[in-house]
């Protein structure tokens, strides 16, 4: 450890900052609000703006299931979803005007105040300050390769309260429905009883081929976070 220090937990476990640490803290919290109904169908969208953030982490406490993912309009597939060159995350719920809270973090230098604990790298940066929300991860719950399919509810484990979702991959499943073309479906979370389930919501999107699956073969895990010390409304 070339720079910083070692904090050990009561189970032995280290807490790491020094040159090789990787630090999530909160920049932004809020509520989204799921109303752009872009293709008139069952589909309902919020969207936050978060052009200029480099390094998003997104997490979600919903009791309503919703996908999420980050887009960047070019302008020319699907305008109504923001401004062309902009960035955002795309919150896709069948819920008309949903509240989806959120929780963005990223890894920056965000505000300190002038008491407290400052940590530097060997490079003069500052990586910690005691100041910060730091994204807790307290979990991680795994979701079988194919797992659910498009009409079923895959129960992912128990999460209890004040926790937050964070998704790792996106999968899409496509099938006919609107006018026989293909209609794309995406897998969204949820927390309801403590429990954190996935499920697939219409998106609205028209996708390549009827029966083309993205990312269903394959094994994903959703982190779990907590928001116990966490602002609603931040930054």
């Amino acid at each position: 450890m070339p720079a910083g220090f070692q904090v050990f937990t009561n189970n032995g476990d280290v807490l790491q900052i020094d040159n090789e640490a990787v630090v999530y803290s909160l920049r932004k919290s809020g509520q989204v609000s799921c109303s752009i109904n872009a293709f008139n169908w069952i589909d309902y969208v919020g969207l936050l703006d978060i052009t200029g953030i480099n390094h998003p982490m997104v997490a979600v406490q919903s009791s309503t299931p919703c996908a999420v993912e980050i887009i960047k309009p070019t302008g020319q597939n699907f305008p109504q979803y923001g401004s062309a060159g902009r960035t955002y995350v795309k919150f896709t719920t069948n819920t008309a005007n949903a509240q989806i809270q959120y929780f963005l973090f990223d890894q920056w230098n965000a505000p300190g105040g002038n008491s407290g604990l400052e940590i530097f790298n060997a490079q003069g940066n500052r990586v910690f300050h005691s100041d910060w929300y730091l994204m807790e991860v307290v979990g991680f719950l795994n979701v079988p390769a194919g797992t659910p399919n498009r009409t079923a509810t895959y129960n992912a484990g128990s999460v209890g309260s004040n926790r937050a979702l964070c998704k790792t991959l996106n999968r899409v499943i496509t099938t006919s429905q609107q006018g026989g073309a293909p209609v794309t479906y995406k897998d969204a979370v949820r927390i309801t009883g403590g429990n954190a389930e996935v499920s697939y919501v219409a998106a609205g999107d028209y996708g390549n081929s009827d029966g083309w699956n993205y990312l269903q073969g394959v094994p994903n895990k959703i982190i779990v976070i907590s928001t116990s010390t966490l602002p609603a409304n931040y930054g």
